[in-house]
């Protein structure tokens, strides 16, 4: 099976991939791609906090040389951090991406994407999926759930049985893995002075990365009065059928979550997007709900955040005393009913 450049954007561990970077590196040159107006600068670090606050990158389709080579970008960019939760959540991020789009991806190509990609042996027996006992071994090494133990799976002439989101599971579970080694690896990185400051602040972003925001107080009670005016607007940007960005999708469905909502009673205000896909949304709710996946339940990005990625308007005098959308909506929901209680005194 051939793969294409768009493959090559969504699994950057194929070989078309890595010869698309030599190419564009060749051809550009570290210095310009490196540069402070470099579109491939500013989609490598748009990745790496996408990865940070929704636990997944996205694809960006739109320029796919920029897309393809944002990825070493990125990894650069982390390696020079030495922040090794940052390279965590990296590479957690750039799995679960992958994994989501293999998921959608027909037998064949997920078999032409493990040869490519790792050199695996996959066959198919009786109808089933298999992979050479070794190489399954050396995938799996990591998933210490029993359901992975060799002595728990069918074994049959040397090929272990998988189905196809078990071999799906494996393989970015291999990506995951291949992006540590060259995080961790022992090469120096020599950036450019001015991404110093970048670097800085995306250790200081990691840091801060759990919002000190109480949500037990809120969670089930839903009065889009309360909301923030970045949430409010979000909404009404969804309502119309406006295409919206991966971190905007993720900062409206983790507060949606966050406040009590199911993802099944959340999904009607995505359905109106130009590329809404049912089954797609649904596993992409379901995961910032922490039902599937990681099982961690996600809450919106802090308001610094959705500023460095344009999503905060011009907000209200609350705004200026709030730093994240659930401390605003637990804030306007108390001033509310204490104006309820006063008005039902008089």
């Amino acid at each position: 099976m051939i793969l294409s450049k768009l493959d090559a954007a969504i699994y950057p561990f194929i070989k078309l991939a890595t010869r698309i970077v030599e190419e564009l590196e060749a051809s550009l040159g570290l210095e310009t791609i490196l540069s402070p107006n470099s579109e491939i600068l500013h989609r490598g670090i748009e990745r790496i906090r996408e990865a940070i606050y929704s636990k997944s990158t996205s694809v960006c389709r739109t320029d796919l040389d920029v897309e393809i080579l944002s990825h070493p970008v990125a990894l650069m960019i982390i390696k020079a951090s030495q922040n090794t939760k940052l390279a965590n959540l990296y590479a957690e991020a750039e799995k679960n991406k992958v994994l989501f789009n293999l998921l959608g991806e027909g037998i064949e190509k997920i078999m032409a994407l493990a040869e490519d990609g790792f050199g695996w042996h996959v066959v198919r027996i009786n109808d089933k999926l298999a992979l050479r006992f070794d190489e399954y071994l050396k995938a799996s090494v990591n998933l210490l759930d029993p359901y992975w133990k060799l002595v728990n799976r069918k074994l049959k002439d040397g090929y272990v049985e998988l189905t196809k989101r078990d071999l799906c599971r494996l393989i970015a579970e291999a990506y995951r893995e291949r992006i540590l080694q060259r995080l961790y690896s022992k090469e120096d990185v020599d950036l450019p002075e001015h991404l110093k400051p970048l670097i800085e602040e995306l250790n200081r972003e990691v840091e801060v990365l759990k919002p000190k925001v109480d949500i037990s107080s809120i969670q089930g009670e839903y009065e889009p009065s309360a909301f923030p005016p970045c949430i409010a607007k979000l909404l009404r940007e969804a309502e119309e059928g406006k295409n919206l960005p991966h971190m905007a999708r993720f900062t409206l469905a983790s507060f949606m979550i966050s406040i009590g909502k199911k993802p099944e009673e959340i999904i009607d205000i995505f359905r109106r997007l130009p590329d809404f896909d049912e089954h797609k949304t649904m596993y992409h709710l379901r995961h910032i709900a922490g039902q599937i996946g990681s099982r961690i339940k996600y809450v919106p990005p802090s308001c610094a955040t959705l500023r460095t990625f344009n999503l905060c308007p011009s907000g209200d005098e609350l705004c200026l005393k709030i730093k994240h959308p659930l401390a605003y909506y637990n804030y306007k929901l108390k001033l509310m009913r204490k104006r309820g209680h006063e008005k039902a005194s008089k």
